[in-house]
Parts: C-alpha cells; structure tokens; sequence
C-alpha cells in the first residue's frame, strides 16, 4: 500500500486540523463566474432546450436502472475487498492471507478507493478492523453515520430550485453501495442473522447553518422531507436513514455537552470577530483577504490562502444575501444577472465613493426599488452584500468550531456505535469520495445532476453548477406531468457529449453504460 498517513495522526483530535482540514469547497465558483464565455439560459432558451421525462419513465426504468447498477457496483467491490484483505494482510497484524477475513474485508471497503477520499490515511486499519470484529462477534449490524445532505443551495449559478434533484438521489445510491457491500460480506460470516446487517445515517445538517446563510427553513424542510419520500421510492428504508442534526442533539447529546458547545460557539464568535472586523476593508479587499489569512486564529498549513478565506470565497456563493431581497421585482432572469454581476465583483469596487456618496446610492435605490444600473448603486449593493458574507463567515466557522473543540465529535457521541464518515477528510473518521467532472468535485446539494461521456464511452452521473451546464449547452429534463411554472428545476441535464435522440434512446444506453466507478 502506498498510503501516506495524516502528519497529524489517525485519532480524532478536538480542534480544526491545523495541517489540512476544509470547512466548504464552492470557491472554484469565483472563476467559473467570470468566465464570460458561459452563460445562464434566459427563459425562451430553458423552455426551447429543455426535454421531458414522464414519471413513469423516471420510477419503471431510471430509478430501476440507477438501483441495479448500485447494486452491481456493490458486488463489484465487495469482491475487490477480499483480494486486497488478503494482499494488505499484514497491515492487520496477520502472518498469512488466509488469514483475512470478514472483518478485514469489510474494512478493505472502508477503505476502498471508489468509496474514500483524499490521497491521506485519516483512520486505522487496525483500530476500524477491530471495531468491526467487535460488531460481528456481538451479531451487531455494521452502523455508519455522515452529516450530509443539508439542503439545495439557492445560489442561482448552482441550481435552479430548491429541491432535491437526480443528484441527492444518488448521493443516497453512493451510501448504499458502501451498505450493501458491508452486508455482502457481513452475510457470507454470519447467514443466519437478520437483515439488516449494515445502515447509513444521513444526519441532514441544513438547519444547523440556515441563520448563518438566511436560508428558509420552511425550504430545508421541503428538501428534506422530498429526500426521505426517495428512500422510500428507492426502497432503501431498511439501509439508509435520514435524521436531522439539531433534532439528533437535542434529543440525545447530554445537557451538559449541550452548554459547552455554546460556550465554544460564544468564545470562537469573540475570537474570530476580534480578529477579522477590525481588518474588513470593503474598498481594498486585496489587502484585507491577505491580512486575515495572516490572522486567522485556525492556520490551515497546508492552504496558503487559509481556511478563513477559503470559506469566505465558497460562502460567496452559498448565503442567501437579505440585501437582494428588495429587488424582488426584478424578473428571474435579471435577477440571475445582477447576481452573477455583484457576487463575480464582490472583491472589487465598481466605483469609489465618498460615505455621503455611499448613503445616496442607498437612498436611491430604496426610492428606485429595482433600477440599479447606476455603477454608486451597485457599489452600494456590493458593500452590504460583503458585509453580510464577512459576517457569516465569521459565524460560520464559530459554529464548526464549537463541535470541533469539543474532545468527542457531538454526532458520534449522540451515535456512538456508528463509524464515522465525513464529507470533509480529518484524523479519526473517513472522508467520503463523490463523483467529479470536469476536474471539479461538486456536492450534491451545490449543483445539479448531469449524465456526463466518460473518455472510454461510458456514462457517468455527476454533479455540476448550472452555469457550467447551461454554459456548455446541455439539455436539462424535466419530469413531464410536474406542475409547470415559469422556470422549472431539472430533475438532470444531459451534457452535450451525449449524443440525445430522444429520452427512451437514452434510457436504454444508460441500461448498458452507466459508470458508477468514483476513481480509476
């Protein structure tokens, strides 16, 4: 095996990781932004591009054909897993490959390369292979947990609704194919127990950072409950469960962790606006980023821009600005515009004001309501929107501290018998791998769904921005007897590089060519 372990070990340690650790990865959006060769479908051209499935397509041959392919692709690796027990048997402390067994293969696919992330070994073999022969030798099913799925990001650029799309259906797939590999080879140990022999807990985590990015709840709600009506529709009840984050503490993390986490959050909120407002310079920026990458209480070595930055150039992209709200007027295509206008110049002014230049342009946007074409009015706009984003970010990362600082992760301790994935890679717990096109690695919850050409021909369902998509001309495709408004959220786009001759055509390719590999 050539794995390099963390520099900073394989135990969970309280604090973030001060080698490499991300908060949120949605700052490749700045360039994507600018990049004037891309553009957004006005209304005429979504309707004129956009194709239709029919429900019953969608639930007697899409689903079908996604879940056999899971399935297929669990077996798959599940086979793999017991040649690389047998080949990494000494990594377990074994003398002989035949000495492998179901606890050792069923830790090979924790640690498959289609499943995990990140070129770092963040956990024990030994440590995860003993855990797991525990839950065998008890006749315990094989319990995983993941914060997850926190809602559809509103960010015009990324998506174009709220709720889930092909994409969150098949992060839900990626968790099975984890399960149902365990269960494989859970079951050939032990054939008399029960099912289910192996679980994901999705703990959906929306609500946890909705005042910190003024989403609705009402909207997360809305994602979330569609999201469990998928389980159900993909008849995974039995494997992956959906529970939601604040709910999950409430009920099950003790009072007294309850406190310290809120001291943690209050004393990290002091520290981080003690350090970065006295430095926030909306009209040099430049500066301002360079200063708090300097600054920042939780260095990040191996980033050279720092975590604060780098969460506050993805938090550009994420927060649902109460600055915009007055422009409800605008139609969704203006809106769409202005947005991708001030979020792309965010760091740089249109033009530089006087404060009593700066307090007229307020005064006249609030007489002038949605005309915001004057360069002082924009600026006015671009400064309230960094304010507000400065600020989340600060609150943000409080809030991710006071979970890290505490010397058990909350979740792990509401779920102490669940193994422990995250999205993001660090010590103790596994990082998830996702698909990724484009050479970017796009979550499902901060883009749309697109059926992507492989380089070898195959099909592969990913996840990109909108204005990637929209940007490249691919189709987006709409359930047909959906209630129609005047633009509609696309179950999944087809990219340009397949060639569509009509949606059964396509259904049939993607019955033979669907590509559920993460990796080569």
């Amino acid at each position: 095996m050539n794995v390099r372990r963390h520099p900073n070990g394989l135990n969970y340690r309280a604090s973030l990781d001060n080698f490499e650790e991300a908060v949120i990865s949605s700052h490749f959006m700045a360039d994507l932004s600018k990049d004037l060769g891309l553009r957004l479908y006005d209304n005429d051209e979504f309707w004129s591009k956009s194709t239709t499935i029919a429900s019953r397509a969608v639930a007697e041959s899409l689903i079908p054909s996604l879940r056999r392919s899971a399935s297929a692709f669990a077996h798959e690796r599940a086979c793999a897993a017991r040649l690389r027990a047998m080949r990494n048997h000494a990594s377990y402390g074994l003398t002989h490959p035949s000495q492998a067994g179901a606890s050792e293969f069923i830790t090979e696919i924790l640690f498959d390369r289609q499943f995990r992330d990140g070129g770092l070994e963040t956990c024990s073999r030994q440590a995860l292979r003993n855990e797991i022969a525990l839950r065998i030798s008890a006749g315990s099913p094989i319990e995983m947990a993941i914060p997850a799925l926190p809602h559809k990001f509103s960010c015009p650029l990324k998506t174009r609704g709220i709720l889930p799309d092909l994409s969150d259906v098949d992060f839900i797939l990626g968790l099975y194919e984890i399960v149902a590999a365990v269960e494989e080879l859970y079951r050939e140990d032990q054939r008399k127990l029960p099912k289910p022999l192996a679980r994901f807990t999705i703990v959906s985590d929306g609500t946890r950072f909705s005042e910190l990015t003024n989403e609705s709840e009402v909207g997360i709600n809305a994602y979330r409950e569609a999201l469990a009506r998928w389980i159900e529709v993909l008849q995974l009840q039995d494997y992956v469960e959906l529970i939601e984050y604040r709910k999950l503490l409430r009920d099950r993390l003790p009072e007294a962790a309850q406190i310290t986490k809120g001291v943690l959050r209050q004393r990290a909120l002091r520290d981080y606006t003690s350090a970065m407002s006295a430095i926030f310079n909306p009209s040099n920026m430049t500066a301002t980023l360079r200063e708090a990458a300097i600054r920042a209480p939780d260095p990040e070595c191996n980033n050279p821009e720092g975590r604060f930055v780098s969460l506050f150039k993805s938090l550009i992209f994420i927060v649902r600005y109460h600055t915009l709200d007055r422009l409800h007027s605008l139609s969704p295509a203006q809106f769409r515009d202005l947005y991708r206008e001030l979020t792309s110049h965010l760091c740089e002014p249109f033009v530089t004001l006087t404060g009593d230049e700066l307090k007229e342009a307020g005064e006249e946007l609030a007489r002038c309501g949605a005309r915001v074409e004057a360069a002082a009015v924009k600026e006015y706009l671009r400064r309230a929107m960094l304010k507000e984003v400065w600020d989340s970010t600060i609150a943000y990362i409080a809030e991710i501290k006071s979970d890290r600082e505490q010397g058990c992760d909350p979740v792990s301790r509401c779920l102490p018998n669940h193994l422990r994935w995250t999205i993001h890679a660090k010590p103790g717990q596994l990082g998830l791998r996702t698909p990724s096109a484009l050479g970017k690695r796009v979550l499902a919850w901060a883009g749309a769904a697109v059926f992507k050409r492989t380089k070898f021909g195959g099909i592969r369902l990913c996840t990109l921005p909108v204005l990637a998509l929209e940007g490249a001309g691919a189709i987006p495709v709409l359930v047909a007897d959906r209630v129609r408004g005047e633009i509609e959220q696309p179950f999944f786009y087809l990219y340009p590089d397949i060639a569509f001759t009509g949606i059964s055509g396509f259904l049939e390719e993607l019955s033979t060519h669907l590509i559920r590999r993460r990796a080569r």
